[in-house]
C-alpha cells in the first residue's frame, strides 16, 4: 500500500515536472518561431535570449515590444483562466462550468458591444484618457462581480446560482445581438475579434497590470485549496466538516469574477482554456485533490496557450497553398486554433474511456 501512494506522488511529482519544462522550453520556441520578418534570423533570436541585446536596436524593438508580450500573456493567461474554470467546476460540481458559461464573461462582453456600437458610450469612456475598450471591460467584469455577488447572497444552492446568471447571460446576449443586427460591418469585425480572442495585441506595458492580477490570483487560489476540497464531496458533507458554504461560495466568484474582469478586457474572449484544462488536467493527474489538480491545471493552461500560439502564427502556410494567396494571411485568432485543438483532445479522452475522475 506505501509503495503504490508513493508510485502515485512519485508519477504526479513527474507529470508537473514536465509540465513545467514545456513550460519553460515553449516560450523560447515562440519567441523563436514568433513573426515572419525575414531579417530577424535564428541567430538575432539566441543573442536576444542569452545576451538580451541582438546588437540591432530595431531587432531588439521587434523582439522585445512584438513577440515577447503574446508570450508572456499566453502564459498569463494559461495560468489565470484555467484555474478559474477549476475552481467553478468544483464549486458548481459541472465539467462545463467556466467563466463563459457561469455568464462571468458576459458583463464584460455587454460593455465592450456598448462602446463599439453605441458612439455615447464610446465618447463618455473617451474622456478617461485610456484604452476604451480596455476600461469597457474592466466596467464589465464590476458589472458582472457585482451580479454574481448578490446572487449568490440570494440563492441557497449553487446550481440556483448557474442558473440564474446563465438566463442574465442570455438576457446580455439578445442586448448585444439587438446592437449586432444595427451595426456597420467594420464595429462587427471590431466585436468578433474581441469575441475569438487574440492575443497579438498585448503589449509589454500591459504584462505589469496583468502579471500583478495573476500574483493576487494564485495566492488567492491557493489559500481556497482546502474549501475547493470540502466541496468535492458537496456541500453537505462541506458543511458538516464546518465549512461556510456560502462564505466559501462568494470567495470563489469573487476571485474568478476578479480575474476574468481583469485579464479578459486586453485579449477578448478566450472562454475555451478555462473548460479544457481542467477537464484534462484530471486523468492526467488521476486524482480531484486540489493540492495536485490546481497546478497541473494551471500550467496545462499555459502549455496549451503557448501550442496554440504558435500554431496561430504559422496557420497561413495551407491557407496560402489551397487560396493561392499573394502573400501571407494575417495570424489566425489563438481563440480559434484554442477551440479546435482543445476541442479535439477533450474528444479524444472521452472516446478513450478517460471520464473516469469525477468532480
Amino acid at each position: 500500500m506505501k509503495n503504490g501512494n508513493k508510485h502515485k506522488k512519485s508519477y504526479r511529482y513527474l507529470v508537473i515536472l514536465l509540465l513545467v519544462f514545456l513550460s519553460a522550453v515553449l516560450p523560447i520556441v515562440g519567441i523563436y518561431y514568433g513573426g515572419n520578418a525575414k531579417t530577424i534570423c535564428c541567430e538575432d533570436v539566441t543573442n536576444f535570449v542569452m545576451l538580451q541585446s541582438t546588437g540591432d536596436e530595431f531587432k531588439d524593438f521587434m523582439l522585445k515590444e512584438v513577440r515577447l508580450p503574446p508570450i508572456l500573456g499566453a502564459i498569463l493567461i494559461g495560468l489565470t483562466l484555467s484555474g478559474a474554470g477549476l475552481m467553478l467546476q468544483t464549486l458548481f460540481r459541472n465539467l462545463l462550468a467556466s467563466p463563459y458559461t457561469t455568464g462571468i464573461s458576459s458583463g464584460v462582453l455587454l460593455i465592450v458591444a456598448l462602446v463599439i456600437f453605441i458612439n455615447s458610450v464610446s465618447s463618455l469612456l473617451d474622456t478617461f484618457g485610456t484604452d476604451k475598450i480596455l476600461m469597457a471591460g474592466w466596467c464589465g467584469g464590476l458589472l458582472s462581480m457585482t451580479m454574481l455577488i448578490i446572487i449568490a447572497l440570494r440563492v441557497k444552492e449553487s446550481n440556483g446560482v448557474i442558473i440564474v446568471a446563465l438566463l442574465l447571460s442570455y438576457l446580455f446576449g439578445g442586448i448585444r445581438s439587438y446592437l449586432i443586427a444595427n451595426a456597420q460591418n467594420i464595429q462587427v469585425q471590431e466585436y468578433w475579434e474581441f469575441m475569438v480572442g487574440t492575443i497579438t495585441k498585448i503589449h509589454i506595458s500591459d504584462i505589469t497590470n496583468m502579471a500583478i492580477c495573476t500574483i493576487i490570483f494564485i495566492l488567492l487560489s491557493i489559500f481556497l485549496i482546502k474549501p475547493l476540497n470540502a466541496l468535492l464531496f458537496g456541500e453537505k458533507y462541506a458543511k458538516s466538516f464546518g465549512l461556510n458554504v456560502k462564505k466559501t461560495r462568494i470567495l470563489i466568484l469573487l476571485t474568478t469574477s476578479f480575474i476574468v474582469g481583469a485579464i479578459i478586457p486586453y485579449v477578448g474572449l478566450i472562454a475555451f482554456v478555462g473548460i479544457a484544462s481542467p477537464y484534462l488536467a484530471r486523468p492526467l493527474i488521476k486524482t480531484s485533490d486540489h493540492r495536485w489538480l490546481m497546478p497541473t491545471t494551471m500550467l496545462l493552461g499555459v502549455v496549451l496557450m503557448l501550442l496554440c500560439h504558435i500554431i496561430s502564427l504559422k496557420y497561413f502556410v495551407p491557407i496560402y497553398y489551397i487560396y493561392e494567396i499573394s502573400r501571407p494571411a494575417s495570424p489566425l485568432p489563438i481563440g480559434s486554433v484554442l477551440d479546435i485543438l482543445g476541442g479535439l483532445l477533450v474528444i479524444y479522452m472521452v472516446y478513450n474511456g478517460e471520464k473516469k475522475i469525477r468532480i
